[in-house]
């Protein structure tokens, strides 16, 4: 059987939080990562997502991730796709609902980053951005309670995109995040994975690595 592969820019972005859960997984997997270049750019858009289409997938985009026969993008679709396969999905109606609100906010966390991270007047709209930020944070330190995971001592794959997508903002707004314990102590509970030991001790880690675009107002090369 062929090794998955995931493909996407080489940046951290919308799909560090699948190659968390991947490695996780302890399978073998191809990280097709793309150049940031402008040859590159010119060659996805140009040539390699419509091509894509041909390749069988219904919808073209980046990340992707084709396993086998499954071909699936958007980055929430792979995510649920590889919890329902290695046990990281939810198993009651009440996990499953609180696995949905914590993911729809993890979400508006990464949006939020994003747009801000990417917009001409980064330096006027960070301020108010902070303001917001506070109280978002202030909340889901209060939703996750004692944890350490979402469901409690039971891990899921929000967990990871939860840890990635906080990592991000906590790149840009540390400060925000020095009295909030419950978020500190979900994002520690990641990293004390013995399955993510070897990512978090390799040199591959410790390397600076785009959180965004180097086009970006805040790249986040380094943190």
């Amino acid at each position: 059987m062929s090794k998955p592969t995931l493909g996407y820019w080489g940046l951290r972005g919308q799909a560090e939080c699948i190659r968390y859960i991947l490695r996780y997984t302890g399978i073998e997997w191809n990280d097709n990562q793309l150049e940031l270049t402008m040859e590159q750019f010119n060659q996805y858009f140009g040539v390699d997502k419509p091509a894509m289409f041909e390749r069988g997938f219904q919808l073209a985009n980046l990340p992707y991730l084709e396993d086998g026969d499954v071909k699936l993008t958007q980055s929430v679709a792979i995510c649920r796709y590889l919890a329902r396969k290695h046990g990281l999905a939810p198993s009651s109606e009440a996990e499953l609902q609180r696995c949905d609100m914590a993911e729809q906010e993890v979400m508006d966390y990464r949006t939020g980053y994003a747009r801000l991270c990417y917009d001409p007047n980064f330096d006027e709209k960070k301020e108010e951005y902070l303001k917001n930020l506070e109280k978002k944070l202030t909340a889901f330190n209060r939703f996750l309670g004692d944890g350490p995971f979402i469901l409690g001592s039971k891990i899921c794959y929000v967990d990871f995109m939860m840890y990635e997508y906080l990592s991000q903002v906590k790149a840009l707004a540390p400060d925000h995040f020095k009295d909030k314990d419950n978020i500190n102590k979900a994002l520690a509970a990641i990293e004390a994975l013995p399955q993510l030991k070897a990512w978090f001790n390799s040199e591959e880690y410790k390397k600076p690595r785009y959180i965004n675009s180097p086009n970006s107002k805040f790249p986040g090369l380094g943190l």
